[in-house]
Formats: structure tokens, sequence, C-alpha cells
């Protein structure tokens, strides 16, 4: 029974580390699939849901998750 516990415990910390992992993903700076080159460049546009100024390169909004 003791062996079970830890076996659903390890696997609870696993998905919790990946979620974490997931998340900060999301919130770098360098935005959804963004290239190094293309973050370099510099050229901004306002996101048309939220209005929070992004990288143009990106595909999706880093502060409210749209596509853009």
């Amino acid at each position: 029974m003791a062996f079970f516990s830890l076996l659903q415990m390890v696997v609870i910390v696993v998905v919790v580390v990946g979620l974490v992992a997931v998340f900060r993903r999301g919130q770098s700076s360098s935005g959804f699939g963004e290239s190094t080159q293309q973050a370099a460049s510099g050229v901004t546009l306002n996101c048309p849901h939220c209005g929070q100024e992004t990288e143009a390169a990106v595909e999706v909004c880093s502060h409210c998750g749209e596509e853009l």
C-alpha cells in the first residue's frame, strides 16, 4: 500500500512540474513559436483583443493568449 501512495505522489509531482514548465514558457517575453531572429527585430504591435504591446512576429498574444 505504501508503494502505491509513493507512486501516486511521483505522478502528481511530475504533472505539476510539467504544468509549471508550460506556464512559464507561455509567460516568457519571446512569445509562442517565435524565433530568436524575429524577436531581435524589435517590431511591435498592439493586440487587437487586449491592447497590450507585443512583438509583431508572434502568432499569439503573450498577455491574453489570443491569436494575432
